[in-house]
């Protein structure tokens, strides 16, 4: 059976569990992201996902002296940059992870390299992030699997030989994870998103349960997604879209992330059973009103031979179907009947 183990909860392929990312969306700012925390959790959210990174670890000196000079640059290098947007240390994380949970939501984060899986460790993250550029950097899924906590894997980038090669490595480790389909464009569009591969990712890898990551601006994928099996959802949060970032254009602002909790978590609802049978509210309205039965369209005197033109379909549905009216083409009346008379079983 498909399902992910969390510390107080089993998701399976029936359940919608729903992160709001983050990522630098708080803009180096941890007031801020304080209260992105709190709106999120108030959207209905499950949890709520950061990122971690320690730059000089991850990059090397020469990407983070580039120059980054463009409109969403916090700095005149990328180094710069990223500095200022990935300061957040022990404290901040500590804060960030007590106000998720005052306000109800699991907090976790995507770690970037073997340091900062260690810092999320030891500060009690039991849920793993692993982001699509690291699919191939099997040593550090390595590391995070052995922490024995759920992990979630993004996809995007990924040929199904890599996503393959990961699951051949962490399958002897832990068998608590999930995959999710993602598309690294930023943002995504309609003719990139292939939300269709959620069930390519469903096919191929049946024991896992899978979900989907988007950096969409719009509401169709995150249901396309739902309908065809994804029980986990990513979705970027901000508090304005307009705010200086490459994230926040495709992000989702309060507002349109409760209508998205909303909305994915009615879409099992509305996909129902999938048999198909008359519901006893239909029986009793629309149909009996608007549907036809057999009436007597002239008077009908007792022993009188049932001829076509004894017959007419009209509503309300109270007797009779008319496709029976061939069975009683030819029948002896036994009781006499009024024009506009049902024909029933009883006459």
């Amino acid at each position: 059976m498909r399902k992910l183990v969390l510390a107080d909860r089993v998701l399976t392929q029936r359940d919608c569990f729903i992160i709001a990312e983050i990522g630098s969306n708080h803009q180096g700012d941890p007031d801020l992201c304080e209260q992105m925390i709190i709106a999120a959790a108030r959207c209905g959210v499950d949890a709520v996902k950061m990122q971690k990174r320690d730059n000089r670890k991850m990059f090397t000196p020469a990407a983070l002296d580039r120059p980054y000079d463009n409109g969403f640059s916090y700095g005149k290098t990328y180094g710069e940059h990223r500095e200022h947007l990935d300061w957040f240390g022990w404290a901040e994380f500590k804060r960030f992870k007590a106000v998720a949970e005052k306000h109800g939501v699991l907090f976790f984060a995507t770690p970037f390299e073997e340091a900062s899986a260690d810092f999320l460790h030891f500060l009690g993250c039991n849920l793993w992030k692993i982001a699509s550029c690291d699919v191939t950097n099997l040593p550090l899924v390595e590391k995070v699997a052995r922490f024995g906590d759920p992990v979630i894997i993004s996809t995007g980038g990924a040929s199904m030989a890599d996503i393959d090669r990961l699951v051949r490595m962490i399958g002897p480790i832990t068998s608590n994870y999930a995959l999710l389909h993602c598309v690294s464009t930023y943002p995504n569009t309609d003719e990139n998103v292939n939300v269709s591969a959620i069930t390519t990712l469903r096919e191929n890898y049946p024991l896992q349960l899978v979900g989907f990551s988007t950096h969409h601006p719009g509401m169709v994928p995150l249901i396309i997604a739902r309908t065809i099996g994804a029980a986990i959802f990513e979705i970027h949060f901000t508090m304005n879209r307009g705010s200086r970032g490459t994230d926040h254009g495709f992000s989702f602002e309060p507002k349109g992330l409760a209508q998205a909790v909303e909305d994915i978590k009615r879409v099992r609802t509305m996909l129902g059973t999938g048999r198909k049978e008359p519901l006893e509210s239909e029986r009793a309205g629309f149909i009996r009103k608007m549907g036809k039965s057999i009436y007597a369209a002239r008077p009908i005197p007792a022993g009188k031979v049932l001829e076509a033109e004894d017959m007419e379909a009209r509503s309300p549905a109270d007797g009779l179907p008319p496709y029976r009216m061939g069975d009683l083409q030819g029948l002896v009346v036994k009781y006499a009947k009024k024009a506009g008379q049902v024909f029933s079983e009883s006459t």
